[in-house]
């Protein structure tokens, strides 16, 4: 009989295109809930080149003034586990009737973006409710091999996130990922339940 805990595996949202956002994000409060939850894996949005060089340059302003500086004065281990850099933003059209309509959907975003300032109001599930809702339109009207490739992407970034469960049986691991990755992750993490129980993050 196996005594070992169970792994538990939570998912936290962010916004990751803050620079170009005109609106009041408290990093502050994004750090101060990773630093208490104090999980044993941080499996963050940088590729593991990035990471290992020490090259934040190209994530997102969450994992550069707040993760990142959290792993350095606790015991969070931080795992890359994100295949590329492209984000969901860099798959929008460079041009035409479709950039122009997505641009919208991006427009309708920050407005829900501007009123929710903090990860809890990100991870609340009538914001999640309606930023996956916009995703699904956007990706309505990406080309197929752009489809293609998200897909591939977030497949490749749940296969790193097994991997790093598979090592590190028993743990308490945070996901932190672009809030418009999450209803795709969902349902691929639940098809390994076998492997952890994926909770709420205010449950890990």
């Amino acid at each position: 009989m196996n005594d070992s805990p169970r792994t538990r595996l939570a998912l936290l949202g962010m916004m990751s295109d803050l620079p170009t956002q005109p609106v009041t994000y408290d990093l502050r409060n994004l750090q101060k809930i990773v630093t208490d939850l104090a999980p044993d894996l941080l499996c963050a949005e940088i590729t593991k080149e990035a990471w290992e060089d020490g090259d934040l340059s190209k994530v997102s302003l969450e994992l550069r003034e707040a993760l990142a500086p959290a792993v350095a004065v606790t015991d969070i281990v931080l795992i890359p586990v994100v295949p590329s850099t492209k984000q969901f933003a860099d798959f929008t059209p460079l041009g035409g009737w479709r950039r122009r309509l997505i641009r919208t959907f991006d427009g309708i975003l920050r407005w829900g973006q501007r009123r929710a300032d903090t990860a809890e109001a990100i991870n609340d599930v009538w914001f999640g409710l309606f930023c996956h809702s916009l995703c699904e339109l956007t990706e309505m009207f990406w080309s197929k091999q752009d489809r293609a490739a998200w897909e591939t992407q977030n497949h490749a970034l749940v296969e790193n996130l097994i991997s790093a469960v598979w090592n590190n049986e028993g743990s308490r691991v945070l996901v932190t990922v672009q809030c418009q990755r999450l209803h795709r992750l969902v349902p691929l993490l639940e098809k390994h339940s076998n492997l952890f129980d994926l909770v709420g993050y205010q449950n890990l």
